[in-house]
Formats: C-alpha cells, sequence, structure tokens
C-alpha cells in the first residue's frame, strides 16, 4: 500500500518542524509545510494531499476553518484540525466543516498518529457509501457543485481521477476500464450505469462498448474516430453520428 500523502498547515514553525519530523518517522510522505490558508490553497490545488492538519488559528487572511471550508468546496479529502483552544466556541465553529478529527495541543506521536489513521478509514467508508447510494451522481462533480475530481472504486480501492484525463471507458463483462494517458483503472460499477453519471456534452457513449472524452477524439472518419494520444481506433453506431458530430462542433 502507498504512503499517505500529508499538508500540514501551522504557522508556528516548531510545532510545524517537529510534526512534519514525527510522520516521517511514522513512514508517511509530508507533501510540504505551509503557515497560511492561501498557501495551503496552492498546495491542494498543486497535489492534493491523502489528508491535510490543519491549525485551527492561522495568521494571514484566512483562518484554518475558513480554508478547510474552501478546500472541501472543490475538494474531497479528510482535514484533521490542530488547536490549543479546547472551548466549547472554537469546537462548535470548527464542528461546521466537519472535520475527520480534532487534535488539541500539546499532543503525542501516538495521538497524530490515531487520528490519521482513523480519518482516512472513516473518509473512504463515507466515499464508499456515497458510490452506493442515490448521491453518487455528486462524487462525479455532477451539478452546481462541480468538482474537479471524481472519485471511483477501482479493483485497488478508491482511485481518484481528473476527469480531463480520462480519454475512454470500455465496458467489460465484469465492468468498466477507464483508460488515461499512461494508467488504465478497472471498475466493477457497468457501462451504461457509468454513462449515467458523466455530462453529457464532454462524454458521449458512441457504441455498445464506449464511452468516449468527446475533447480527446483526434480524427474523426465516420465510422470510425481515432482518440489523441493514444491512437485507438473506435467504431461510432450509424444512430450516434449525428449527435457526435453536433457534440464536436460546439
Amino acid at each position: 500500500m502507498s504512503k499517505l500523502k500529508i499538508l500540514i498547515v501551522e504557522d508556528e514553525l516548531l510545532v510545524s518542524t517537529d510534526i512534519e519530523e514525527s510522520l516521517l518517522n511514522m513512514g508517511y510522505d509530508v507533501l510540504n509545510a505551509v503557515a497560511t490558508g492561501k498557501a495551503a490553497l496552492r498546495e491542494v490545488e498543486k497535489c492534493l494531499p491523502d489528508v491535510i492538519l490543519m491549525d485551527i488559528m492561522l495568521k494571514g487572511d484566512l483562518t484554518g476553518i475558513e480554508t478547510a471550508t474552501l478546500i472541501k468546496q472543490k475538494h474531497d479529502v479528510p482535514i484533521i484540525y490542530l488547536t490549543a483552544n479546547a472551548d466549547m466556541s472554537t469546537i462548535n465553529k470548527a464542528k461546521i466543516s466537519l472535520p475527520y478529527g480534532y487534535i488539541i495541543k500539546p499532543f503525542t506521536d501516538k495521538d497524530l498518529q490515531t487520528n490519521i489513521e482513523i480519518a482516512r478509514f472513516k473518509f473512504e467508508n463515507d466515499l464508499k457509501m456515497k458510490m452506493e447510494s442515490d448521491q453518487f451522481n455528486q462524487i462525479f462533480g455532477l451539478g452546481k457543485d462541480k468538482k474537479e475530481h471524481i472519485i471511483i472504486q477501482g479493483k485497488n480501492g478508491l482511485e481518484r481521477i481528473r476527469p480531463d484525463d480520462i480519454y475512454f471507458i470500455e465496458g467489460t463483462e465484469n465492468g468498466s476500464i477507464f483508460h488515461l494517458l499512461d494508467d488504465e483503472i478497472t471498475s466493477e460499477k457497468r457501462l451504461d450505469k457509468i454513462g449515467e453519471l458523466f455530462p453529457g456534452d464532454d462524454f458521449m457513449q458512441i457504441n455498445e462498448m464506449f464511452i468516449v472524452n468527446i475533447k480527446k477524439i483526434f480524427v474523426v472518419k465516420f465510422p470510425e474516430i481515432i482518440i489523441a494520444d493514444k491512437m485507438r481506433v473506435l467504431s461510432v453506431d450509424d444512430d450516434k453520428k449525428k449527435r457526435l458530430e453536433a457534440q464536436i462542433q460546439k
């Protein structure tokens, strides 16, 4: 299993350094340690972490709670708060952003590791429940709250993918395969169910076996198309040609 990638958001340098050293000793990967909410937002955009350790009382324009709220609007990631304040007023404010943990300073390495492991376990189970519920389409970023990543239940566990990185999706006897530029992710969800979840403007089912990302089409020469970069040739059903042409011309 790959190491969890963790982002530290803490404005006290000594505390941040101690946390980073502890995490590395426990076998985690530390993506970075930043001191402000704005820096945290930039880091999340660069590389989405598996867990964020967020100090509540940050210096600068954004508090930890405000930063966490902004992150959650676009990304699915568990956030654990770090704070020296255990008063109910602070706790009540923190609860609004639905954190996956709340650690009171000073804390031990065991406190840190326990909260991280529980947070990640709970987060993955929450996602699985969502994916099996009627709200599954929300995880795929449809509607007003469109997100930059989708979550796939793959054969190796939960996989995070950018829709723009998907070239095409292939149906199989046992589910579907998401074809990326240099990777393939297998899912047990059938192609017809997946087709219901993707926006029609960007993705289209061209035959019984394939859904394509319209942006990734390189050449159209009906009854076939060629997928960019991968140079995969796919056939288009006759009744899908006009709609595909219209979508490409948009």
